[in-house]
């Protein structure tokens, strides 16, 4: 009786972390196909990888978890937590490598050690033994046939706004939302979407009442749910956040909005229909990798000298 071999991947954390391993698990399909696939995230996650194809079982972290040992481990979290879980369950571990050393140096320091960006998606594809085989193509980002129910539920031509972020140097101020969506809701109805946290609540909902043929449904959307307005809509515009990734890995034109954090840390558009917008030049930025609750220089420069607006709608030549 032959034992089906199997793989683990565990990338715990956070949601725009998860979606960029799609293409990851495309490729690991591809090299290994007789293998079965589990993927160990946390619960709140468990909705994105079941629309993904590729992974034949889902395991959900909880701190008291026990794992069996597996034939091939890829720690794309790759910090303590992961580390001491997948201790001893198998012979072969690859990790996702890290480059916590540059980021720490460009943010406090502003130096800049970045001789190449490398995408966060690539650096877990080349934790992939056989990357030095890949071609060119394989190592380029790909699309992903997610599972979710492709039928329109709005009948008229609509955006998907997605106006916060879990850091408030990465969101650009719900003022300037307003302003560059009164000047595009003739053309398009406007879909505010985010979590159910009360910072995402109170944006959308401060959003909604100021701008016409808005439609608020922040907190309201499962990810497959999301994803189904996402994939009808004619564009999305959002901050550097997960509903960025997840409008690429749909293979949706995303407009987005960057704010204290840069390119060099590998979270940015993939796609070459994609836009960002951000100041360029600002000493002081980037402020952090991962965004901070207030501006340490107090002006908030990155996001409020962001000409957003005025470049959005030169790009989508509305009068």
């Amino acid at each position: 009786m032959n034992i089906p071999k199997e793989i683990l991947v565990v990338r715990l954390s956070s949601l725009g972390d998860v979606i960029l391993t799609f293409p990851f698990l495309k490729l690991l399909k591809k090299y290994y196909p007789d293998y079965s696939i589990s993927y160990l995230t946390k619960p709140e996650f468990l909705h994105v990888i079941e629309m993904n194809p590729y992974v034949n079982n889902i395991l959900s972290y909880s701190p008291k978890i026990n794992l069996k040992k597996y034939d091939i481990i890829f720690n794309l979290q790759n910090n303590l937590k992961s580390n001491l879980l997948i201790s001893g369950k198998s012979d072969n571990i690859y990790y996702y490598k890290k480059d916590n050393s540059k980021k720490f140096l460009l943010v406090k320091f502003k130096v800049n050690l970045f001789n190449t960006i490398t995408p966060v998606f690539l650096k877990y594809i080349q934790s992939i033994p056989e990357y030095i085989n890949l071609t060119p193509d394989e190592k380029k980002f790909s699309l992903t046939e997610l599972l979710f129910i492709k039928t329109s539920k709005i009948n008229e031509k609509y955006i998907v706004v997605s106006p916060s972020a879990k850091h408030f140097t990465k969101r650009y101020p719900k003022e300037k939302f307003i302003d560059l969506l009164n000047l595009l809701n003739k053309n398009f109805k406007v879909i505010l979407t985010g979590s159910n946290s009360n910072e995402d609540t109170e944006i959308c909902s401060y959003i909604s009442s100021n701008v016409s043929n808005s439609l608020n449904l922040c907190g309201l959307l499962t990810i497959p749910e999301l994803s189904t307005y996402i994939y009808f809509s004619e564009f999305v515009i959002s901050n550097d956040s997960a509903v960025m990734h997840l409008t690429e890995a749909l293979g949706k034109k995303v407009y987005a909005v960057f704010g204290s954090t840069v390119k060099e840390f590998g979270f940015f558009p993939q796609l070459e229909s994609s836009v960002v917008f951000e100041v360029n030049g600002l000493k002081c930025r980037p402020c952090s990798h991962i965004g901070r609750s207030s501006c340490p220089e107090g002006h908030f420069k990155c996001m409020n000298d962001n000409p957003v607006s005025t470049n959005l709608i030169k790009n989508l030549s509305i009068q």
